[in-house]
């Protein structure tokens, strides 16, 4: 993989979570720190509570077991599904970028073009008879059925009947990262959890990245695009009082194809097609790479502005 340059701010978006049940000894952590440079500072941190519909920026937020949580809001923990179950995305439904998100108090605001507004509990008690199997990709989970409006709203607003939405509670059963079968192996650990996350549930990624694909098209795309992922060639980060572990790098799919101000897809598939001109690599398959993915070690508040130590792999 072409080596980026570390040395300026990296844009860290930090949207899921995931925990490794074991911790580091006070003498491993202080040989691991020994053995850490800085690399950077954290310039964004993003939340994106609903999956794939858009997120909001933070000043700070903390690196929990399943996600970066903002106030009572986790990263990913709300999942639009089919009536069976398997997850929807702006992969079938480019317009889900244009629904927004925001955090209260005790509620998550969806607000929607044409839609109104739309407001769930943060934290509902988990009642077992509205618990409902679902799928992200080949992993199975758990989640809590939010009721009729909230069906009502995201089928309606789609145009699509049989959608309901989901919620991760902390009582119900999580993806097991160690499942998902990845084209360079899976280095995950037992342990290693995600709510509703397509894999790992930390994703970071540097404005190099970004830079090295722009400079190749024509109509350069902003980061959110990506809906930001992780940094390259390290297999470990600390940011303020968390310590992340580096799984594998993040293969690209036509979500990056959908313009996240239109909700509409760019009718040359960019900057998909530029990323397999340049970011594919044999041993893992034949997705373009932007990205890592992450796992917590070590949990704790990350903030804008917090120095980024990296150890090299």
């Amino acid at each position: 993989m072409p080596e980026l340059s570390t040395e300026s701010s990296i844009f860290a978006a930090l949207v899921s979570g995931a925990l490794a049940k074991y911790a580091f000894g006070a003498v491993t952590r202080m040989n691991r720190r020994r053995k850490m440079v800085q690399v950077g500072t954290v310039k964004q941190l993003n939340c994106y509570p609903v999956k794939s519909c858009s997120g909001v920026s933070v000043d700070s937020g903390l690196c929990t077991p399943l996600g970066l949580k903002v106030g009572k809001a986790t990263d990913r923990h709300w999942l639009v599904v089919r009536s069976n179950g398997d997850f929807v995305t702006q992969r079938q439904f480019s317009k889900l970028a244009l629904v927004s998100t925001e955090i209260g108090n005790t509620q998550l605001v969806i607000q929607g073009p044409g839609m109104p507004t739309l407001r769930l509990p943060l934290e509902p008690i988990t009642d077992r008879s509205k618990v409902m199997r679902c799928r992200i990709w080949g992993n199975r989970s758990e989640g809590l059925d939010c009721g009729d409006d909230a069906a009502y709203w995201f089928s309606t607003f789609l145009r699509i009947q049989g959608l309901r939405l989901l919620f991760s509670a902390s009582d119900l059963a999580h993806q097991d990262v160690t499942n998902m079968p990845k084209p360079g192996g899976n280095p995950a650990l037992p342990g290693d959890q995600a709510a509703f996350s397509d894999w790992c549930s930390y994703l970071v990624t540097t404005e190099e990245s970004l830079a090295a694909v722009n400079e190749r098209l024509k109509e350069p795309v902003v980061m959110r695009r990506f809906r930001p992922n992780i940094v390259d060639n390290w297999s470990e980060l600390q940011i303020g009082d968390a310590t992340f572990r580096m799984l594998g790098p993040c293969e690209r799919c036509l979500l990056t194809t959908v313009n996240p101000d239109t909700g509409e897809r760019d009718p040359r598939a960019e900057p998909l097609e530029t990323l397999k001109s340049f970011r594919c690599f044999p041993e893992h398959g034949p997705s373009p790479l932007f990205g890592v993915n992450a796992t917590v070690d070590v949990t704790g508040v990350v903030k804008v502005g917090d120095p980024v130590f990296a150890i090299r792999k």
